[in-house]
């Protein structure tokens, strides 16, 4: 594509083949060392009667380092029948959380330095949101009942060949990883485009919020830098930054899901498993994302 940032694509692809390697064989490792058995064995009675499994807990310590490597965990413990797949499912899918709370330490002051007021209000709605949806799966996960442990155990021969070895699910993580990377990063400055050329369609964002919605697309510093001039310049008023910002969080939801968790979950979990993580993962963001921004509209309707 004329214009494309090629060093940039390259060094994003090598970073992620760092990391996804970096968190395969992290989890790998712990599973073959049975550290969550052997760290947490004398919670393992009290886990049993809260219906949570030593090794989604481990992971979630795990995921604090790397959210990959949380996964990788589990996805090993559900190949070896550990874990049965209810429990893989939602083990894995709070894993986002410890990963985004570690993180959000470092970006909260970058929001507020880079876009003040908006930028501590945006950061705050977005933890709360994600929290919402870490409770939501860690009820769900708790929720397996006596039915679901005998199917696990008469599955577990089942799935034993899923168990992955390192080189081979780097074989099939890393091709799928970089092409949806890739797609997401170049088709990044059309959705941009895009965006800012329709949004001018509907009235409740100003060209300004749009601007700043599109930037989402980008990095969400990029659109936190440029709510910063529009508030500087008087061009939006805090309430208009907040429902700009997480209106471009969410239109660029599905780019990070494919960049960032589907191309992964293919190389280390079966087809109808990564079906629904990809399902689970988009409609509960969605549905969160919807209802804050939905909230954030409340003030901008009301002139503030």
């Amino acid at each position: 594509m004329e214009g494309a940032d090629w060093s940039g694509l390259l060094k994003g692809m090598g970073l992620l083949a760092l990391s996804v390697s970096g968190g395969l064989a992290l989890g790998k490792a712990i599973i073959a060392l049975s550290l969550p058995e052997r760290l947490l064995g004398s919670l393992l009675p009290r886990l049993r009667r809260l219906r949570i499994p030593a090794q989604a807990l481990f992971a979630l310590g795990v995921s604090l380092g790397s959210s990959r490597a949380g996964s990788a965990l589990v996805a090993e413990a559900y190949g070896q029948g550990i874990l049965s797949e209810r429990e893989a499912l939602f083990g894995t899918l709070l894993q986002s959380f410890p990963g985004y709370l570690k993180r959000w330490l470092v970006s909260f002051p970058v929001a507020a330095a880079l876009a003040g007021t908006a930028g501590a209000i945006y950061s705050v709605a977005v933890l709360a949101r994600s929290f919402c949806r870490f409770m939501l799966f860690l009820f769900l996960l708790r929720g397996r009942g006596a039915t679901e442990n005998e199917e696990t155990v008469r599955g577990t021969e089942g799935r034993r060949g899923r168990e992955f070895s390192f080189l081979g699910t780097l074989a099939r993580t890393l091709p799928a990883a970089w092409a949806f990377y890739a797609l997401a990063y170049l088709a990044t400055p059309a959705l941009q485009e895009f965006i800012e050329a329709r949004g001018a369609s509907f009235p409740l964002l100003s060209a300004a919020g749009w601007t700043v919605a599109a930037a989402s697309f980008a990095h969400v510093n990029a659109a936190l830098g440029v709510a910063g001039g529009a508030l500087a310049s008087g061009s939006l008023t805090t309430a208009q930054a907040v429902l700009a910002l997480l209106t471009g969080n969410m239109l660029a939801v599905l780019s990070r899901v494919l960049r960032q968790d589907i191309a992964f979950w293919i190389g280390i979990f079966p087809g109808r498993m990564v079906r629904s993580l990809f399902v689970w993962n988009l409609v509960t963001l969605v549905a969160t994302m919807a209802a804050t921004v939905c909230l954030a509209a409340i003030p901008v309707l009301w002139g503030w």
